[in-house]
């Protein structure tokens, strides 16, 4: 059982650099009964990975739940590996396991914008 808090908006700069790495399915089941997660709207949800920087820390991946249409995704997949990208929308929440007092942050994201090469 888990107590599942709710998600916030975030600052644009919460991570100073964010470097594409893929995006997959966001599946649920198991075995034969797996199939892909909708929103309540019946859009599919994907799992954006990046590796992100926090200001003063160290690169680490993190993961972004997205939900969006099969084209967009597919526009997505098309990004170059370690591509330095903008997380639109992002928006973070936190929960905890009912039997633990660890407390772990889960993203979302609305979008990703390629950045432009620095001149």
């Amino acid at each position: 059982m888990s107590n599942y808090g709710y998600y916030l908006p975030l600052h644009p700069n919460t991570f100073e650099t964010s470097r594409f790495i893929g995006i997959a399915p966001k599946n649920e089941g198991i075995g034969e009964n797996i199939s892909q997660k909708k929103d309540k709207d019946g859009t599919p949800v994907w799992v954006v990975s990046c590796l992100v920087k926090v200001s003063g820390g160290s690169q680490e991946m993190e993961t972004f739940t997205l939900s969006a249409s099969t084209e967009i995704a597919n526009k997505i997949k098309a990004i170059e590996e370690l591509t330095p990208v903008r997380l639109v929308g992002l928006s973070g929440g936190k929960w905890s396991k009912a039997v633990t007092d660890k407390t772990t942050w889960s993203f979302q994201i609305s979008g990703l914008e390629i950045l432009k090469a620095q001149q």
